[in-house]
């Protein structure tokens, strides 16, 4: 059964005005609960979504930029590594080439002023060090023992590390000479890194 609405409309009038706004205001209060309830929530919901969303993406984003990064970073190590390594392998000489390398110390050695009183390499003391497609790897101490002012030595050592052969110091012992008060004795053991070619595995 359909509601008269001039029944209504009726009835309505009959109320005095302050009960006619209070209905007035009844009706406009259930119509803004039914647009909150109906329109607003749901697009509160939408748009805290959205924003969930947003974060996530932002994140993401901020995520895939630091990896980008870290990418960057290692290829630029692995280029530097690759640098250093390329320029210490054309520094390991074959192990053939060790009078060669001697008759080298020496002349850098008469260069800067150094007076060579022993260059020994020690082959009772040569160690293996790995071994790959070229070669067999080998460190072959070698006993220098100089007289010299520090600043000679200096300059002699530092032409040697610039050279092109691969060597770590190990012992390095410096004393006063009481023939001379500008001179001094350098005891030194470096180990040269050497590769023969000969026994290249595979």
């Amino acid at each position: 059964m359909k509601p008269d609405l001039s029944k209504i409309l009726e009835s309505f009038n009959d109320l005095n005005d302050q009960a006619r706004y209070a209905v007035l205001a009844g009706v406009v209060v259930l119509v803004i609960l039914l647009d909150v309830f109906l329109l607003v929530l749901p697009q509160i919901s939408s748009i805290a979504n959205v924003n969930d969303q947003i974060k996530k993406l932002s994140d993401d984003t901020r995520e895939v930029l630091t990896d980008r990064q870290r990418i960057s970073q290692l290829r630029n190590n692995l280029r530097q590594e690759r640098d250093q390594l390329g320029s210490l392998s054309i520094k390991v000489r074959s192990i053939q080439e060790v009078p060669a390398i001697l008759s080298t110390i020496s002349s850098i050695a008469n260069e800067y002023g150094v007076k060579i009183d022993q260059l020994d390499p020690e082959k009772s003391l040569q160690e293996t060090l790995a071994s790959d497609a070229e070669g067999k790897y080998y460190a072959l101490p070698i006993v220098i023992k100089a007289r010299c002012g520090y600043h000679m030595f200096g300059h002699f050592l530092n032409s040697l590390e610039n050279g092109n052969v691969a060597f770590i110091v190990k012992d390095f012992i410096i004393q006063n000479d009481d023939q001379a008060t500008n001179t001094h004795l350098f005891t030194l053991t470096i180990k040269m890194v050497l590769v023969d070619r000969t026994k290249a595995v595979g």
